[in-house]
């Protein structure tokens, strides 16, 4: 195969074409340390193959810092992380480059607590902030920045850098005349929007050497109205080749794309961005170009390289899902792959700014076949072969447990086999697929067709039973709706050939949208009812802002936002829409709110096994995402013998504080608004006694008011330092925190991200963005304090 034939960058060979791109973790540590989990993660997908491997983005300017947790290489101080990193790598005959990293105007107050720059005055829509334009004083201050971080870079042991110019990130939007309407000799012409890398690119080479990699990171367009093609990028990369750089890796799309997001989402085809680099390509014969996008098997890499449409691929979640992925290509082992299925849970962690995770790796640290066995052994049952059961059962059974697995279904999956038919998440199946061989090769016993009977505990004899007994479909307090005139999303997925021609679907978020792209599929005219403002706030942002945009511009899909269905009459749907009334007729309708958990096994089988525990969605009153339901499975897999039950509802309520109280609804996501008053209480507690909160508010005066749309208003009070709470509106409030309801409560809880609500629209924000960074620091605060299980 091409892929694992040798390649040389300028004077450095690598041992294959692989290579892992700068994807975020948020590993490092608050002060952009590389740190042990740095290593041990990188260590894993050296190990595995990987021939060149590209860190993540690295800062060496505050101010184009672009997460909390960011490495950082601004001072020389972290050079001998950097260098154990680098040693690390090479162990394993592989090479290492560092992604140098500025956000420009994608970057905020929320992570920099400072004014953000770019070429002019323009704001990114991400963000919404005014960026002060750069001088020319300033562009020379980072080009000289670039310099400085790729020398201790390479003091360090690395094999070079890669300058992040793409994604809508600094050197992009000096290129782009969307954020550039300079009229010096940085903006104006392509050649003069160019400038800017150039210089950088030839002040690195200058300073580093021959011996060293260049790569820049250059979208092949943005995919935004005003905004970079494919003409103009293959200008712009062929000039950076011939001055200085010799790796072009070639990526798409910048955060305000509406289509094309950054890291491209399931639906779209394997290896799209492919045809973009092999006109770079073109345009560069003399120096190399590696492609990113939905490469994630060995075929479509290698079909790549064979059509000469690049020189490598960069198949970043690929290796986050399987780090041994090179090492069964190359060993011909497809069967024991886990295939990455776009689903973006890794993306969503870094935008909220948790620690990297994967949805079909729970565990991106260590390989099934290296978990250790339990020192003691025990019989589980668990019921239900959605992923959580499956993932619990596998776990349990590698680590030597006796584990029986049931479900009543004919198939393993759950409701992944439902969300595998919708267009747009086909590769769903993959989770599926893992399962099926990995159950079959450690030897779990699964019997499906088979529902829980008291017959089963009696001939089993569980000492644990885990519940992943999943969600249903949950029927909206609607009058007039009955059984006879409705269908559940589940029945119109199942059914290949739906009757009717005009269908309702009752409920936007992510399963609304699926049904909805089903039955557009099926050539059929849907109108979607959403009682919020926007379509899909239950999904990931950035998924969100492409699946969402796609559907509104779906000529057989109306979407109703803001909608209140009062009445169901037959097929007759009527009710208002901001206050106006509507009545439409149907041929069908069609409910697709948010499931419910399933729950109705639990109080039986309490009766005959002390040990139950719940995961996945049934879990918690809220259905989670898949990474969740994984996680949980993996969790109790791996704790099986030692986990403790959590305490119930009723032994909270007669609980000693109000502490107790707040940790179990948020871990039961039985938490609500109506409970903000009690967190809030909690959270000017920890923060009236947290070191490190009063050390940085002990001069404040502030005054913070909460808005819920609709609902309630709270407030906090820094009055030199001492922090209290109340409900209502203050007067003249210093920042204003306006929240959707559906977000609120995870909002103040830590759920939900505020930066990653603030970008999506979801909040807000009235007053200066550097306090949005003390909200974040006061909800982190109580996270570590009360230590939810979020």
């Amino acid at each position: 195969m091409k892929l694992f034939e040798p390649i040389k960058i300028g004077n450095i060979e690598i041992k294959n074409r692989i290579v892992m791109p700068g994807m975020e973790t948020n590993l490092g540590d608050e002060n952009g340390n590389v740190t042990p989990q740095t290593i041990d993660y990188y260590k894993q997908r050296a190990r595995g193959g990987t021939g060149l491997l590209i860190i993540e983005g690295i800062f060496f300017d505050k101010i184009g810092r672009g997460t909390l947790n960011m490495l950082s290489i601004e001072s020389n101080k972290y050079i001998n992380g950097f260098k154990e990193l680098a040693h690390v790598i090479h162990k394993y005959d592989a090479k290492v480059i560092g992604q140098l990293y500025h956000a420009g105007i994608q970057s905020t107050s929320f992570m920099t607590g400072e004014q953000i720059v770019g070429p002019s005055n323009i704001p990114s829509t991400l963000t919404g902030v005014i960026p002060q334009p750069m001088t020319k004083k300033m562009i020379n201050d980072v080009t000289k920045g670039y310099v400085e971080a790729s020398a201790r870079l390479q003091k360090a042991g690395f094999d070079g850098v890669e300058v992040h110019a793409g994604h809508g990130y600094l050197l992009n939007q000096f290129f782009s005349p969307l954020y550039n309407d300079r009229t010096d000799e940085y903006g104006g012409s392509l050649e003069n929007r160019t400038r800017f890398a150039v210089e950088v690119a030839n002040a690195i080479r200058k300073k580093c050497g021959e011996n060293f990699i260049i790569c820049f990171r250059l979208n092949c367009q943005d995919f935004i109205d005003g905004g970079l093609l494919i003409n103009d990028m293959s200008l712009i990369a062929q000039k950076i080749g011939q001055e200085g750089a010799n790796l072009l890796n070639i990526t798409a799309g910048i955060f305000d794309s509406p289509y094309y997001p950054v890291v491209p989402f399931m639906n779209r085809p394997q290896g799209l961005y492919s045809k973009f680099s092999k006109t770079i390509k073109q345009f560069s014969p003399r120096t190399a170009v590696c492609v990113v996008g939905r490469i994630n098997t060995p075929e479509i890499a290698e079909e790549i390289l064979q059509d000469n449409r690049a020189d490598m691929v960069a198949m970043g979640r690929a290796v986050i899902a399987d780090p041994y992925f090179p090492q069964k290509s190359l060993e011909n082992k497809r069967i024991d792959m886990i295939v990455c299925p776009a689903c973006n849970a890794c993306l969503n962690q870094i935008l909220i700014e948790e620690k990297l995770a994967c949805a079909i790796n729970p565990n991106i640290f260590e390989q099934y076949q290296d978990i250790k066995p339990a020192k003691k052994t025990c019989k589980a049952l668990v019921i239900g072969a959605g992923p959580a059961g499956l993932e619990a059962a596998l776990v349990a059974k590698i680590r030597g447990h006796n584990v029986l697995l049931i479900d009543e279904q004919d198939k393993i999956g759950g409701n992944l086999q439902l969300a595998a038919i919708a267009p747009m998440k086909k590769e769903t199946k993959n989770f599926i697929t893992k399962y099926s061989h990995l159950t079959k090769k450690y030897g779990v016993d699964i019997r499906l067709n088979t529902p829980y009977s008291k017959d089963i505990l009696d001939e089993y004899k569980p000492d644990v039973v885990i519940l992943a007994t999943g969600s249903v479909p949950s029927i909206p307090n609607i009058n007039g709706i009955d059984v006879e005139n409705y269908k559940t999303y589940s029945e119109i997925l199942r059914d290949e050939n739906p009757s009717g021609i005009k269908f309702a679907v009752i409920g936007g978020g992510m399963i609304g949208i699926e049904v909805s792209n089903y039955l557009s599929g099926k050539k059929k005219q849907t109108t979607i009812f959403e009682e919020n403002a926007v379509l899909g706030t239950d999904l990931y942002s950035l998924v969100g802002s492409e699946i969402v945009q796609r559907t509104l511009d779906d000529d057989r899909i109306l979407t109703i936002t803001n909608a209140v269905i009062e009445n169901i009459d037959g097929r007759i749907i009527s009710g208002k829409h901001n206050g106006k009334g509507f009545a439409f007729v149907f041929d069908e309708i069609v409910v697709a709110t948010e499931p419910t958990p399933y729950n109705d096994l639990e109080t039986e089988i309490k009766k005959h096994v002390s040990k139950v525990f719940k995961i996945g969605d049934c879990k918690k009153k809220r259905v989670r995402k898949i990474l969740d339901a994984v996680q949980d499975g993996y969790e109790i897999g791996m704790t099986l013998e030692t986990a403790e039950l959590m305490p119930s509802s009723d032994e909270i309520a007669g609980g000693e504080s109000i502490s107790d109280e707040v940790i179990h609804k948020v871990n039961t996501s039985t938490f609500e608004i109506e409970d903000m008053p009690k967190y809030l209480q909690v959270l000017v507690e920890i923060c009236n006694s947290n070191e490190s909160i009063q050390k940085k508010s002990k001069k404040s005066n502030l005054k913070f008011q909460f808005r819920v749309v609709p609902g309630p208003s709270y407030w906090i009070n820094i009055t030199n330092g001492k922090f209290t709470t109340g409900d209502g509106e203050m007067d003249k409030p210093d920042v204003i925190i306006e929240m959707n309801k559906n977000i609120a409560a995870g909002i103040f809880t830590g759920e939900v991200n505020a930066a990653s609500a603030y970008m999506s629209k979801q909040l807000k924000f009235i007053g200066p963005l550097r306090h949005g960074m003390k909200f974040q620091q006061w909800t982190n605060a109580v996270k570590k304090e009360l230590g939810f299980e979020i």
